[in-house]
């Protein structure tokens, strides 16, 4: 199967933008609905068709942080998806880039690839200054449920 339509989902801008730069790839404001944060880049590499999706920033609690976590990425990702299945030229391929929950304290290092073989959801406690006040909203998750997926 020849590849020629490839959709790369990153969550975060920072993490997007040496990929996007080194590309050449153009913002599409068009791409998703003007009602969500999502942004789209887009272009061609060689003779390959190139988009690449992020989650935009918060604009619901004011903090202007990236969206981040499972519940954006996976909209994102199905929006993308569906406006590509719709036009003429379907995405052959999807990658998940960027740091993807991989965390230094276990062992990660930028530029590893990981094949995933589990999935652990820690949704929105994010441990970076500027993001604690996204991550602090109501929850119904029990003080000892937090602690055991902090342990995690």
């Amino acid at each position: 199967m020849l590849i020629s339509n490839v959709v790369v989902a990153i969550a975060m801008e920072a993490e997007a933008s040496p990929f996007v730069n080194h590309l050449n790839l153009q913002l599409d404001t068009s791409f998703f609905p003007s009602e969500t944060p999502f942004r789209a880049f887009r272009g061609k590499h060689n003779n390959c068709n190139l988009t690449v999706i992020t989650n935009g920033a918060d604009t619901v609690y004011g903090t202007g942080v990236d969206n981040v976590g499972t519940v954006p990425a996976a909209v994102a990702t199905f929006l993308a998806l569906q406006k590509l299945k719709s036009d003429t030229d379907p995405a052959d391929l999807l990658i998940n880039a960027g740091t993807c929950g991989g965390f230094r304290r276990k062992g990660a290092a930028i530029g590893d690839v990981f094949l995933t073989t589990a999935v652990a959801n820690h949704d929105r406690r994010i441990a970076i200054p500027g993001f604690t006040s996204y991550d602090s909203r109501p929850t119904t998750q029990s003080e000892g449920e937090r602690e055991r997926q902090r342990a995690v």
